[in-house]
């Protein structure tokens, strides 16, 4: 567990560092087009190709960064009501489901990289590259969801809330 843990962590700020770039990049284009758009008065199109395949991106890995952390969004009605051991049974029934949901999106993200052979209609990038960005976010909710559970189940009880 101890090893999974470095690992996850190095991949964690891996993926901060990819969040921090892909903001500022997403941020760039986005402004470097309204400032285009109104003094030259020519909007470049190819930005929202862009755009969109990027929040992608950082939606689906900031998904599974706060996954790390237990803070995804969800119903704390319940679990906050139960015992601890209750808790626990919860956390893993809600990591099964969310590590399920992630390798289906994984797996038919894989699917579309192998089969869709069509290309974007401004930039005429592969859709296949766009599909990629899905297949990541996919792959790092599912580790970070294992990892939270573990984490989770294995702690202290006086170490939760």
């Amino acid at each position: 567990m101890k090893l999974y843990k470095k690992i996850m962590t190095i991949v964690t700020a891996v993926e901060n560092a990819v969040l921090a770039a892909s903001f500022v990049f997403v941020l760039a284009l986005t402004f470097g087009n309204v400032v285009a758009r109104k003094i030259f008065n020519h909007s470049w199109g190819f930005t929202e190709e862009l755009v969109v395949a990027w929040f992608v991106l950082i939606s689906l890995l900031a998904a599974g960064v706060a996954a790390r952390g237990g803070e995804l969004v969800n119903l704390a009605l319940v679990p906050d009501m139960v015992s601890i051991k209750v808790k626990k049974i919860l956390t893993v029934i809600s990591s099964i489901i969310c590590v399920l949901y992630a390798l289906l999106l994984s797996y038919e993200a894989f699917d579309r990289i192998l089969n869709d052979h069509t290309f974007s209609p401004i930039l005429h990038i592969s859709k296949s590259v766009f599909w990629a960005f899905v297949l990541i976010g996919g792959i790092s909710l599912a580790l970070h969801a294992i990892e939270h559970c573990i984490l989770f189940v294995t702690d202290r009880e006086d170490n939760q809330k």
